[in-house]
């Protein structure tokens, strides 16, 4: 028998990535002898037949539809094509099936409106049609869902759960539908099942694993092993992080009499203008019929019907913002009931048509649309036909509550939802947290000690969770929201789960670094914009329950500890609407993580090289735990190095530039205190335009679009070595220290820091010149031949003097225009500035962990430009451990090519610690 890991280990040399799609569900087993009628209902498919007049494969098999009439049959509402043999089979199931299998829904992270210009063809996973280069769509940062930008309303919150602390007990596979990558091969029957042709195929988001649709029922792999990144990837159940910040929440049931306007942005629904742009123009039909390509013209004999969902219809309200309108073609032959019946499956409400009705739209008034009337015949005269769903009022009241077991595997009636049979309107949360305690079987409890939890979802493609209090009337408020979304009523969720105290962090930062100086400063300064946005917070005896630190001053950022997530999160949605800096932290629980598993933390600049650093950040949240992912854009690397401060072994991959790196190893600096972890590994990915420490350490000259798989499986056989930092005083001249910097590759004075100086002048000018590693470049070269034109360089011997070690004797300095100090082998984009032949001349073999500088001197510019060419090395004039320099007049210096001008005094060099760092085969230790 063929190991299946040896096998997927091919595959993944050939490129295979992880995390495509999105998650489907299984229907019950249908047997090959059933009727049509009984296949389609146990996927719940609104199967017709119809005629293709394009090559169309089939979504199950993927073979394609022969014939010329009648080839195939398509559902209605997601539009699932299958050939005639096919729809017996235990077929995916139908969108509105899926939204009621959805029990713990987790919204996506949308990216930016994208337009799909590769040559691979990828398909929308909520209608089921290729986005191709004329429609704009989005994709899942986290999951890789594809959709429409007009499907993105319609789309299941059906993302990967990377955070279930106290939810979840076992890695769990979660299934994505289609977009295969191509060479994807079975996991079952290993044969492709990679296509271009339709959506098609199951893939494990975690772990990678691909199956075809015919396939999935033969899978045996029951637990998520997360493949060859089990010992990087941070492990769902050992992280705690709230769905949504919640809302302030208005029960009060509406005024009797009381009419909300119909109207969407200021225009009635009624108007033409408003049928123009929702109907006819920019918000396409979910259907089988959806237009996201050019269709044929609707005959005289069809009508457009445009059917809202609830009383607000396309409300300003947030849960209809974002919301899709739908429509459909109706003849003089569709009835009500047929309307009814298949509007609601566009909707993805699964719920018996008896229970609701259709509302006719008018100018000024709604009229209820009776069972025996024609759609067709209704507001005649106008371009489309405007309805309404709502849902009839039972005089009986007696209703099923469904509630999910969060409870981290208590009871022995299982973790499966139930459904509680409620009597009373007014029902109390208190009362059914009792109810699903004995419905669970959990015995010997407190009720006290358990809570209701409300799932709500938005159909923008959002998802809130928030605590109810004991007194709430949750039957009360779906009658409510029922009033304003009956699919934001069928979406609502709720889930018994044991009441913990589980604190959670807030970063605040963009505060001024060179003001606020201490941290009771920062301490009062939070406090003051907490108490703006959030009035009395601190003031209601709450204050107990808020830690305010510790602050760092030198990275303008503060940490705040709340004991409960519910006021984190209403905290940090006050603040953010406040436009105060805040990023609230996931909670890591270093007990979830096994005792050998070295968690991999992420940092990415996607200021660096281009675009590439927003496309490596996508990459890593997709293959990785987001949660373990941070951009060092929001906040630099302190939130996610205080997130892990209690996990004893993880390791740091940095994306950026040289610089990047160093300030990531200063904050590591900072931060250790609070770190149990001692001194964990870094390894550079190069993105910057030198790149010299990542040469140094064989990490390259600059990341070149590798696979994200690839620089992951690169990090496992590094090897750990020392790395040499120093730290550099600044003093004025009566001697008094002002300003200290960490010292990683060199230090510069004169040429080569006065062209570092002019290239940030100009980018800080024109920051959109530099936006590649190739332009940077050229702008170096163009302002080297600057100075060789100007000749504006100075020699330097009358205004600097080095003496070494403890020595009182001046370095002799020959006529040069530059100095650098070198603590590593690359120096100017990669160039071996020292040379080879230092044996000759008494020298030792440079290293970056022998605890020795190397001094060297540039004579002009032209020498420059022949140790850049290969054709020359620098003076070597010393090696020291270490290094005085005294400065006669104001000079230009640069320190891992941040430049500025330097007043006169002294400036001293020694090495302060040993950082931690890994490389392409060496790993760099502190």
């Amino acid at each position: 028998m063929v190991d299946r890991r040896m096998r997927f280990k091919d595959q993944g040399s050939k490129g295979l990535e992880r995390g495509i799609s999105s998650p489907a569900f299984f229907g019950d087993k249908a047997s090959t002898t059933s009727s049509m009628p009984n296949a389609s209902s146990a996927t719940e498919h609104e199967f017709e037949r119809k005629t293709f007049m394009k090559p169309t494969c089939c979504h199950y098999c993927t073979e394609m539809l022969w014939g010329l009439k009648g080839q195939g049959q398509q559902c209605k509402v997601c539009g699932f094509v299958v050939h005639d043999r096919c729809s017996f089979q235990q077929l995916s199931l139908c969108r509105h099936i899926m939204n009621q299998h959805n029990v713990n829904p987790v919204a996506h992270q949308w990216s930016k409106t994208t337009v799909f210009k590769t040559k691979k063809k990828v398909f929308c996973n909520t209608c089921r049609k290729k986005l191709s280069t004329t429609n704009t769509g989005v994709f899942c940062e986290v999951c890789k869902v594809y959709v429409h930008n007009a499907c993105k309303g319609s789309a299941i919150n059906d993302c990967k759960d990377c955070a279930t602390y106290g939810r979840q007990t076992k890695d769990s596979h979660h299934w994505i539908e289609g977009n295969l990558p191509s060479g994807a091969r079975c996991n079952f029957c290993n044969k492709s099942c990679a296509t271009s042709d339709c959506l098609s195929g199951f893939r494990c988001g975690w772990c990678g694993l691909t199956y075809h649709s015919f396939c999935m029922n033969q899978s045996t792999s029951e637990r998520c092993n997360y493949r060859d990144l089990g010992d990087m990837i941070l492990p769902p159940q050992a992280v705690n992080y709230p769905r949504h910040v919640p809302l302030q929440r208005d029960d009060s049931p509406p005024s009797e009499g009381a009419s909300t306007p119909l109207t969407d942005g200021g225009m009635s629904l009624t108007s033409p203008e408003w049928v123009e742009s929702k109907v006819l123009g920019h918000t396409p039909v979910i259907t089988g019929e959806e237009a996201h390509e050019e269709e044929e013209p609707i005959g005289v004999s069809e009508r457009q019907c445009v059917v809202m969902d609830g009383h607000h219809g396309v409300g300003s309200s947030r849960r209809s913002c974002g919301r899709t309108i739908h429509s459909l073609s109706v003849t003089k032959e569709t009835t009500t009931p047929a309307v009814l019946a298949l509007v609601l499956k566009m909707y993805g409400i699964a719920s018996d048509p008896s229970f609701f009705y259709l509302v006719e739209i008018l100018e000024s008034e709604e009229r209820v649309v009776k069972e025996s009337e024609i759609i067709f015949d209704l507001q005649e005269g106008r371009n489309s036909i405007k309805l309404c769903i709502r849902q009839k009022k039972s005089n009986s009241f007696q209703k099923c509550l469904e509630v999910d077991n969060e409870c981290s595997g208590m009871g022995s009636a299982g973790s499966k939802p139930v459904k509680l049979v409620v009597k009373s309107a007014s029902i109390s949360v208190a009362e059914l947290v009792e109810q699903s305690l004995m419905a669970f079987e959990i015995t010997g409890y407190n009720t006290s000690d358990y809570c209701l939890v409300e799932l709500s979802q938005f159909v923008s493609s959002e998802v809130e969770e928030r605590v109810m209090s004991d007194e709430e009337c949750p039957l009360q408020q779906l009658e409510n929201l029922k009033e304003e979304s009956i699919l934001a009523s069928q979406l609502q969720r709720y889930a018994l789960r044991f009441r913990q105290n589980l604190p959670m962090t807030l970063y605040m930062w963009g505060l001024p670094k060179d003001q606020l100086r201490n941290e009771e400063v920062y301490t009062h300064c939070a406090k003051e914009k907490i108490e703006q946005a959030s009035p009395g917070l601190l003031t209601e005896g709450l204050l107990n329950m808020v830690k305010i630190g510790p602050a760092y001053p030198t990275h303008g950022g503060l940490f705040i500890e709340f004991h409960t997530m519910d006021m984190a999160c209403k905290v940090c949605a006050a603040l953010q609407e406040s436009q105060v800096k805040v990023t609230l932290l996931p909670s890591i629980y270093p007990d979830q993580l096994d005792a050998e598993q070295e968690v991999l933390l992420v940092f990415i600049n996607e200021r660096s090289g281009g675009n590439q650093g927003r496309s490596l950040l996508s990459g890593f949240r997709r293959h990785l735990n987001p949660y373990q992912v941070f951009n060092l854009a929001e906040g630099g690397p302190l939130p996610g190095l205080f997130a892990f401060r209690k996990v004893k072994r993880f390791s740091v991959l940095i994306g950026g530039g040289d610089g990047t790196f160093g300030w990531v190893l200063s904050s590591i600096t900072d931060i250790q205190p609070l770190l149990t972890c001692d001194n964990p590994p870094c390894a550079l990915l190069p993105l910057g335009t030198g790149n010299d420490l990542a040469r140094a350490l064989k990490w390259g000259p600059g990341y070149t679009g590798e696979k994200v798989m690839d620089l992951l499986n690169g990090l496992r056989g590094a090897e750990t070595v020392d790395f040499d930092r120093w730290e550099i005083s600044f003093s004025d001249q009566s001697g008094a220290v002002y300003r200290t910097s960490v010292m990683n590759n060199y230090f510069g004075i004169g040429l080569d820091a006065a062209i570092a100086l002019d290239f940030h002048n100009a980018r800080e000018e024109n920051p959109d010149k530099f936006n590649s590693r190739f332009k940077n470049k050229k702008a170096y070269f163009q302002l080297g031949l600057q100075k060789i034109v100007r000749n504006e360089n100075a020699i330097l011997n009358p205004f600097v003097t080095i003496k070494v070690d403890e020595g009182t004797e001046l370095l002799g300095l020959p006529d040069v225009e530059g100095l650098s100090i070198i603590n590593i082998q690359s120096w100017g984009a990669g160039c071996d500035a020292w040379g080879s032949s230092h044996l000759d001349e008494g020298f030792k073999p440079p290293s970056y962990s022998d605890g020795l500088l190397e001094v060297m001197g540039i004579s002009g510019m032209v020498h420059m430009g022949q140790i850049i060419s290969g054709m020359r090395v620098g003076l070597r004039l010393k090696q020291a451990h270490k290094v005085y320099i005294g400065l006669l007049a104001e000079l230009p210096v640069q320190v891992d090519g941040e430049a500025w001008r330097q007043p006169p005094g002294s400036i001293s060099i020694q090495r302060c610690l040993r950082q931690v760092g890994v490389a392409n085969d060496i790993i760099l230790m502190m």
